[in-house]
């Protein structure tokens, strides 16, 4: 990556007084913004070269970095707790107006790959004012119904296994073992409680944020689009579906990407790797006529 191409990282204020850490990757003063949220446990960087290429194409963008993992001050244990609701109505308000002041006027679009699109989902319907647009990437609900039939895990049973080995971690240890158990990183048991509830019931719940989650994400009008990776065993074909029928009044477009034309196995990450495909996708999706 070039030194131009480069990141620069920066720290947003928040009402609460934590500081989230983003990286801002500025294109054409007068071109949308994309806010990209990252996945379970998946650190910031890992969007460097996705965001870079945005950015080559002329967009702003601005990549936060998820509480408790890669620059972020906070490390989840029995000290430090937060769930959904400390993201959606603190961490991610602070990002908007931050991103807003960097291009004033500039048309603001939402990019979540995995629990980042589920965060970006829920925003835009908070939000839907300010939100132009929505790219979700990889973003499957983890219902464990969507999960029935897998012929490799995650499978129904171990899904429901993980439902049930959520509370009982976040008792013993203070937060949830991810990298010791293989999925996600080390994660708030907070965090883990709320995405609990998704796998249970495939409704979105952030403790202590009182408000129709799922209504909200109902009520978006906005252009959603949403890509899949045909051999994505973390968010396959029904568990998307699980996320893209929360959208009643969208303008909806699916894409799905393979193998052959990613020239890997089309999974959960190694897409980053080539980021020049979904960023072929996002472009003009996000330049379009609105």
């Amino acid at each position: 990556m070039s030194a131009a191409a480069a990141g620069a990282g920066h720290q947003v204020d928040t009402a609460s007084g934590y500081r989230v850490p983003v990286t801002w990757y500025a294109g054409a003063p007068d071109t949308p913004t994309v806010v990209l949220l990252p996945a379970l446990g998946v650190a910031a960087r890992f969007y460097d070269k996705l965001a870079a290429t945005l950015a080559g194409s002329g967009l702003n963008v601005a990549v936060m970095e998820q509480r408790g993992q890669g620059d972020s001050a906070l490390r989840p244990g029995r000290g430090q707790n937060w769930g959904f609701a400390e993201v959606l109505d603190n961490d991610l308000p602070a990002l908007l107006d931050w991103a807003e002041a960097r291009r004033p006027g500039a048309p603001l679009h939402l990019m979540g790959h995995s629990l980042g699109g589920h965060f970006a989902a829920i925003t835009a319907g908070r939000f839907a004012e300010r939100i132009h647009g929505l790219i979700l990437v990889a973003t499957g609900s983890p219902w464990w119904k969507a999960f029935e039939g897998a012929r490799t895990r995650p499978d129904a049973k171990s899904v429901r296994r993980l439902i049930r080995l959520i509370p009982a971690a976040g008792l013993l240890l203070g937060y949830f073992p991810g990298e010791r158990i293989g999925f996600g990183g080390n994660e708030a048991r907070g965090v883990m409680n709320d995405w609990r509830t998704l796998a249970q019931h495939n409704r979105y719940q952030a403790r202590g944020l009182d408000e129709d989650l799922d209504a909200a994400v109902a009520a978006y009008t906005g252009p959603v689009l949403a890509v899949r990776l045909a051999d994505d065993a973390l968010a396959p074909e029904a568990s998307v579906k699980a996320v893209t029928d929360k959208f009643r009044n969208a303008p909806l477009r699916q894409q799905v990407i393979t193998a052959e034309q990613l020239g890997d196995r089309a999974d959960h990450f190694r897409w980053a790797r080539q980021a020049r495909l979904v960023a072929d996708l996002v472009t003009p999706f996000v330049a379009g006529p609105r």
